[in-house]
């Protein structure tokens, strides 16, 4: 068991430290935890729903928006000239009991230089209030000179609204204070907002994971807070009473961000009002949009650190432990299941991690998930190639040490499936053929058993190469006789014409070695094959301990008879009835004769492939037709026409060759051996009554 797994244990370690060494080595999260932390948000409002009224959100916001602008109050001013509308929003919000109230605007210009004294009013309300007002700046602007002497030019009175982007261009963290180019610091609007209102200390940075949308903070147009600080202004105190208030534009075209709220449902539309002065909370800014105005990136954040609802990120410590568990649980994984199941497998994990990042980010804590997930997902691949090298390793040491004695199709296969390896078969329908090399048994006497084998193997292997170009597989060697078969282990549904092809590949390579040999006056041998086609046994066939894939059944035994036919009829091929009809469409079929073999009633109608119909000639087309008119004269025993028709066949297809002794000898073929046969039968007619059937008296 332990050899069987030994390469597994120094994979796990090494996915269990490079995770856990890459979490701590990072130290903080990664590109994508921002992405999972927006989804871990949107996962928490489903399962952790939370209302929030405005009455428990401590955080207003007043909206410098496009229907404000719109308005008569207001239509008439520039943005520079709007200090009287300031002035009194300041007045009317203080009266209602606000904490602090910070302006998200840059009041970089004075009206004052175009009209002495404009900015008066709020010159004057900023010099009131001015120790819970907080005017935004940015790294390269600060309010105008006006502005910062009403404040008595206190730096605590400003506040940086620069925020700082994650990789992706969100923006899902405010600073408690920002760097300059000088190595100094700004602190942050936010910051500077909780320090008005005497709220402790903010943190160093406020992750963004807010439990609704932002743009539902009470929000609040600034003409209608304009009209009821004139008609009801003690309605305010229900609104801004004990809050902090946050002014800011909302304006479509203006300073929005990419929020980690993006993924949240958002207040589509404005609600009734709230009193007959006409002010009522907002919706969207932007119907269907995942951008919010920069002023709510402030705003939540204040609200988070009011409502102690900061959420904290898990320390380093826990991302690597949480890594190292979950390389583990790919890396066994990917080792020991099938991929299907590993996808399974890896998903439900998964699915249960991001379930507890849920859960715990409900109680305002977050968990980075990129790297234990990355983890978990690349583990397995990492331990699918290791299983891959070394079990590709095991399997060529297979292949290698068997694919001496097995056929490469059988060893692919049992180094693939273990399975394979055991007894049964199936019934497939396959050809069958059996080659065996003329002329050893009279060699086998005359010459070195070293040089007859080495003949012989190499005699043996033009058969076989020709089976395996043809997708054959050789079954088994049989003293010097080839077994092959097409159509199994490996389906082949033109296993009949694969099966002539290589015969007829076979027949051509030998008689082309032979006529080399004998050229430099060496040994060489002839082939015989009989071919058969029709349904057979196939499989592992054997005992528990010792098994052959192969086949078995009547076709097999009538294939094994046919390898001697050739010899009878003078030619090198003889296929069965089944192989011609299954081959008939692309070889030209030259009928033989109807035999019967031994140990088989039924007959057997038996034909010798002569070409290619695409290679045929007109000449090779009319040899055949006039053998099938010969044969149809012999079956209705006119033996002299049939014995006229052969012989003049014979006479054509005579080619003078040199025997092994090298004696010059004209061989017989079929025409010339049906001939002296119909020859004999027209002098002494057969017993009646006569099937035309040739009975095999041997093999």
């Amino acid at each position: 068991m332990f050899r069987r797994y030994r390469y597994q244990v120094p994979t796990y370690a090494l996915c269990v430290l490079v995770s856990a060494g890459a979490a701590v080595l990072v130290s903080g999260p990664i590109s994508p935890d921002g992405s999972l932390l927006d989804l871990l948000i949107k996962a928490r409002e489903m399962a952790f729903p939370v209302e929030f009224t405005a009455e428990q959100s401590p955080v207003v916001v007043i909206a410098l928006d496009k229907r404000s602008l719109g308005e008569p109050e207001i239509a008439p001013y520039p943005r520079t000239f709007l200090a009287p509308v300031w002035s009194t929003v300041l007045d009317a919000v203080f009266e209602a009991g606000a904490q602090a109230v910070g302006f998200d605007l840059l009041f970089s210009y004075s009206a004052n230089r175009f009209s002495p004294d404009f900015d008066a009013p709020f010159l004057a309300a900023l010099g009131k209030h001015r120790e819970r007002v907080v005017l935004a700046r940015s790294a390269s602007t600060v309010p105008a000179q006006p502005f910062l002497a009403a404040l008595r030019n206190d730096d605590d009175a400003l506040g940086s609204v620069d925020v700082t982007a994650d990789p992706d261009g969100r923006y899902r963290r405010v600073h408690r204070s920002y760097a300059t180019e000088g190595n100094g610091s700004l602190t942050g609007f936010a910051a500077a907002l909780l320090r008005r209102a005497n709220v402790p200390f903010m943190l160093s940075e406020i992750l963004l994971a807010p439990r609704r949308h932002l743009e539902k903070i009470p929000t609040y147009a600034l003409i209608d807070v304009l009209r009821c600080a004139k008609h009801a202004p003690e309605f305010l105190k229900v609104v801004f009473a004990r809050k902090i208030v946050v002014i800011g534009g909302t304006l479509a075209e203006e300073d929005r961000k990419v929020s980690s709220s993006r993924f949240l449902r958002s207040q589509r539309t404005d609600s009734a009002p709230l009193h007959s002065c006409g002010l009522k909370r907002l919706g969207a800014s932007v119907q269907n949009s995942q951008t919010v105005p920069g002023v709510f990136i402030h705003a939540a954040a204040v609200e988070a650190v009011m409502t102690g609802q900061v959420t904290s990120t898990a320390p380093p410590y826990v991302v690597a432990i949480l890594s190292a568990a979950t390389a583990t649980a790919g890396a066994v994984l990917g080792m020991v299941w099938v991929p299907w199941l590993v996808v399974a497998a890896i998903g439900a994990i998964a699915v249960v991690l991001f379930g507890v990042a849920t859960a715990l980010l409900a109680a305002d804590i977050w968990i980075p998930l990129a790297l234990p997930l990355g983890a978990l997902f690349v583990t397995p691949a990492v331990a699918y190639a290791v299983r891959y090298l070394v079990e590709e390793k095991t399997r060529r040491r297979i292949e290698r040490a068997f694919s001496h004695y097995l056929s490469p199709m059988i060893v692919d296969r049992l180094a693939s499936d273990a399975s394979a390896l055991k007894l049964g078969g199936e019934v497939r329908e396959v050809t069958v053929m059996f080659a065996d090399l003329s002329g050893f048994t009279e060699l086998s006497g005359r010459v070195e058993p070293e040089v007859l084998t080495d003949v012989t193997n190499r005699h043996l292997a033009y058969i076989v190469e020709q089976v395996e170009a043809t997708g054959g597989y050789v079954d088994k060697f049989i003293g010097d006789a080839v077994m092959a078969i097409w159509g199994a282990p490996v389906e082949d549904e033109r296993h009949a014409v694969n099966g002539i092809r290589a015969a007829l590949g076979a027949v051509a390579r030998i008689r082309q070695e032979k006529e080399v040999a004998e050229a430099r006056g060496e040994i060489s041998f002839s082939v015989k094959i009989g071919l058969n086609s029709g349904r057979a046994i196939v499989g592992n066939v054997g005992t528990d301990k010792r098994y052959n894939y192969t086949s078995v059944g009547e076709m097999v035994n009538v294939a094994a008879r046919l390898e001697g036919v050739p010899g009878i009829y003078g030619c090198k091929i003889v296929v069965g009835q089944r192989t011609a009809e299954l081959a008939k469409d692309e070889y030209l079929m030259r009928e033989l004769d109807t035999i019967r073999v031994k140990g088989r009633e039924a007959s057997l109608e038996i034909s010798e492939p002569v070409v290619e119909h695409a290679k045929g000639s007109e000449e090779q087309i009319d040899r055949v037709r006039r053998y099938t008119e010969a044969l149809e004269h012999y079956r209705s025993m006119r033996f002299a026409e049939a014995c006229s028709i052969w012989e003049t066949l014979s006479r054509e297809e005579q080619e003078t060759v040199v025997s092994q002794d090298g004696q010059r000898e004209v061989p017989s073929g079929p025409s010339a051996r049906m001939a002296e046969r119909a020859r004999s039968f027209a002098a002494q007619h057969p017993l009646s009554p006569w099937d035309g059937v040739w009975v095999l008296a041997g093999k």
